[in-house]
């Protein structure tokens, strides 16, 4: 085990212990001063479409919101599996250690912390932990009114957990399939007797082999937040998260899926190839502050900085087949090797100013807010000598050991890519009240992007300006139904290159969604339905890579349409259940599939029942259905058939603190292909189990 649970283990009692006790606290009664920042949080309130302080009913747009329940009762550990069982979002593992996300058949490009956008960050490196989050919301549809680029597939707002008004904590350790083991913590409440500063510590450590040969992967996470009172008006809060992925073994490409013949390979699901020197490493360090303060009037003025540095170290072998993979010999396999590092510093500043507007004797909620950002990133690369057999013909695969090829004597480091990216922008944003059921959503967001620096010894110079309206309506036709619309521009700065290394220029377009929302039981199950169309300009869509082998896009462009259905909550007080269904068509002017490595059709389930008849147990499943895809290659057609994913929870209060449970995931170990983003890829896990017991105090 390569890491220290006992670490983890004092660093959570020292943190227990330095928080006033319960006792204490129950002491103060009354005269507890409330936390205006944990107070201000409600649990379905989501500022992601517009920065308003609009529920899911009053949003006019698709959200879907994955709570910390979901999170755990499922053992979504990370952010690929909470997504993977997210209403119209596909998950694209194209390697073991790099993942893309789409919805409507676009990237989604578009990240949030706590409702601030983060730009120049789409792709994720390394598995992103959830340990550290409250909830997380998915707004489908463009949404640049807040992040500033209108992708048309979504954003997704990831929402830290805060400091509590009551001391609460957990410990839990989990041991499963391929020796995983993951041991958690946190710690929360107040620091003050009066309740007026509070904070929270949360942890995690795992560590573990894989299914896949050769690939180890072990992930650290910590989070720390303090927030307070600055006299009757002010509160501030301050915090920092780190998180560090090590992963051994790793897949650079994936497999060959044609081979000479043109038809598609199949491999065992653990083949695998790396090799054994290969490593692929991610440190995240982000800090924040903000602060708020409440103005006269009831409006609110809030601005909160972000610094984020982000380390991207790596040895890397990738094969390629030159002229064409040989499957009765398995020979046709060349090597690539590489020596890479990417690095990032990004600073955030977001000011937003919130109120109400008395105009016509109703009160209108109004935003107005700015932002800007900086980014520098660098990219530095060693090669190999050519007259390494890693460059050379490989032997006969599948069958490797992961010795095949030792590590090469990398060498002459160079600078490939140095540059900066500038973002300011300007936005508002005001949810005017025509009548008591009526209600009109408008805003706008006013952007300039700049770009200086080189990228493989190509200028990447651009600057680009931009004003983007944003127009929501939603009408109250019954106590519990609304139906709404939604139009909004799309703008999205693209850092893509051609394949002349030039920058491909901005994407533009329009987005249009209109729907019906509804709740029952008392308000405990929400459903919605919506249609939705989106015409999308100079899009950026992978080729492959030049002759000097690095990857390149060119701009095309395409129409999303279709429709989603989804439910979330309980049916009933002992039976939750959250579910979606997606179906859309994704076509270029001459109406012509387009993408079609993208799943047109997916249905997603999980449900959880506590069992009446036995007090403290629970039951629950996750289901996963995606439709067949395909991959129009250079040497033939790659396909996936349909499958579904299912997977099993059980969970037991021992006592009141104590709980076990276990998840088994892929129960019928089902054999599918993670991703056909490229013309490589590898399989999903197949049956595992994780088994968990968490102590709570």
């Amino acid at each position: 085990m390569k890491f220290s649970l006992k670490a983890l283990l004092m660093t959570g009692t020292a943190l227990a212990a330095a928080f006033p006790s319960t006792a204490m606290a129950n002491e103060a009664g009354d005269d507890v001063e409330t936390i205006l920042v944990v107070a201000a949080r409600e649990s379905r309130t989501s500022k992601g479409a517009t920065n308003l302080p609009l529920d899911l009913m009053e949003t006019p747009q698709s959200v879907t919101v994955i709570g910390r329940d979901f999170m755990e009762r499922f053992g979504l550990k990370d952010v690929n599996k909470l997504l993977n069982l997210t209403t119209g979002v596909n998950v694209e593992e194209v390697e073991t250690d790099r993942t893309y996300y789409n919805a409507r058949g676009f990237d989604i490009k578009s990240m949030q912390v706590d409702g601030i956008g983060l730009p120049f960050n789409w792709n994720v490196v390394g598995a992103l932990d959830t340990v550290i989050y409250e909830r997380v919301e998915v707004i489908r549809g463009a949404n640049g009114l807040l992040t500033g680029t209108g992708n048309p597939s979504g954003t997704i707002n990831y929402v830290r957990k805060r400091p509590t008004n009551d001391f609460q904590a957990y410990g839990e350790a989990s041991f499963g399939s391929w020796d995983r083991k993951r041991l958690e913590v946190d710690v929360s409440g107040p620091l003050t007797e009066s309740g007026s500063w509070a904070g929270r510590f949360v942890g995690a450590v795992e560590s573990g082999d894989s299914y896949l040969n050769l690939y180890e992967n072990d992930r650290t996470v910590f989070y720390g937040v303090i927030d307070g009172q600055l006299g009757d008006n002010a509160t501030v809060t301050f915090g920092f998260t780190q998180q560090d992925n090590k992963s051994d073994g790793v897949l650079w490409g994936a497999l060959p899926m044609l081979d000479a013949s043109g038809k598609q390979t199949e491999f065992d699901v653990s083949s695998s190839t790396s090799m054994n020197w290969t490593f692929w490493n991610t440190k995240s360090k982000t800090a924040f502050a903000e602060l708020t303060y409440l103005l006269p009037a009831g409006w609110e003025a809030k601005a909160v900085v972000t610094w984020n540095q982000y380390d991207e170290p790596s040895e890397l072998f990738y094969t390629y087949s030159s002229p064409a993979y040989d499957s009765e010999t398995g020979l046709g396999l060349y090597g690539y090797p590489g020596k890479y590092f990417a690095g990032s510093e990004r600073w955030l500043l977001d000011a937003t100013l919130t109120g109400d507007l008395q105009i016509g004797g109703r009160a209108h909620e109004m935003v107005f807010g700015i932002n800007a950002a900086h980014s520098d990133s660098i990219y530095d690369q060693e090669d190999a000598p050519f007259t390494d057999p890693a460059w050379g013909a490989l032997p006969s695969f599948p069958g490797w050991s992961g010795n095949e090829i030792g590590r090469p004597d990398f060498a002459n480091e160079t600078r490939q890519g140095d540059w900066t990216d500038k973002v300011a922008r300007f936005y508002g944003a005001g949810n005017f009240h025509l009548s008591d059921s009526l209600s009109l959503i408008a805003g706008f967001n006013a952007i300039h992007v700049k770009t200086e620096g080189v990228s493989f010894d190509e200028p990447m110079d651009r600057e680009e300006d931009k004003i983007s309206p944003y127009v929501g309506v939603t009408w109250s036709v019954l106590e519990n139904v609304n139906l709404y619309a939604s139009y909004s521009d799309i703008y999205e700065a693209q850092s893509e290159t051609d394949a002349f290394l030039k920058p491909l220029g901005a994407a533009v377009g329009k987005s249009y969604e209109a729907g019906v929302k509804a709740e029952w039981f008392d308000k405990r199950l929400y459903t919605s339905f919506a249609i939705f169309k989106a015409d999308q300009d100079n899009f950026a869509e992978w080729v492959g890579y030049n002759d000097d082998g690095i990857g390149y896009y060119k701009g095309i462009d395409i129409r999303s349409k279709g429709f989603e259905i989804e439910a979330a909550g309980r049916i009933s007080e002992d039976w939750t259940i959250q579910a979606g269904y997606t179906d859309f068509s994704l076509k270029d002017p001459d109406g012509n599939q387009s993408r079609t490595f993208i799943p047109r059709k997916t249905f997603n389930l999980g449900t959880s029942l506590e069992v009446p008849m036995i007090e403290g147990l629970s039951l629950g499943g996750t289901l996963k259905w995606q439709e067949a895809m395909h991959l129009e290659a250079a040497g033939g057609t790659i396909r996936q058939k349909a499958f579904t994913l299912i997977s099993l929870t059980a969970a037991y209060d021992v006592t009141e603190n104590v709980e076990i449970g276990f998840n088994v995931d892929n129960l019928t170990d089902e054999k599918y292909l993670t991703s056909l983003y490229w013309d490589q890829a590898f399989y999903g896990a197949p049956r595992n189990v994780m088994a968990r017991l968490k102590v709570r105090y």
